[in-house]
């Protein structure tokens, strides 16, 4: 029988926001290339969404280049000071004209004082504070 590996629970519960920030953003960056999970709650009305995510993607078959989004190091920048992170939703179903399924794919903001769960490479990450 195969032994089942536990995954590492890691707490982040930094009371000062700017360093706390910065630890919820290296947790999702740690997932490079890999998929990643991540909960948050939504800015317009305070409801919990949990999306798949992935990094460093150049051309993805579907989703279009975020509007203002063109040079990476604009982005960055723009993305810290609003303290939110561009990342590639993987479970969005996208849909043509005709409402028919075309693939999945899509750029959604994450915003970094909000999140609650982040789950990559076999690391739990439970943000309180």
């Amino acid at each position: 029988m195969k032994k089942q590996s536990k995954n590492k629970v890691i707490k982040i519960n930094e009371k000062n926001l700017p360093k706390r920030l910065k630890k919820i953003r290296k947790a999702i960056m740690s997932a490079e290339t890999t998929i990643g999970s991540v909960h948050f709650e939504k800015r317009s009305n305070g409801e919990l969404r949990k999306m798949a995510y992935r990094l460093h993607v150049r051309t993805p078959s579907i989703a279009r280049i975020p509007k203002g989004k063109k040079e990476k190091y604009k982005t960055y920048i723009k993305d810290k000071e609003n303290l939110q992170m561009t990342v590639l939703d993987v479970n969005k179903v996208v849909r043509d004209n005709l409402e028919r399924k075309i693939g999945r794919g899509a750029w959604r903001t994450i915003p970094l004082e909000l999140v609650k769960r982040i789950a990559v490479k076999g690391k739990i990450y439970i943000i309180s504070g």
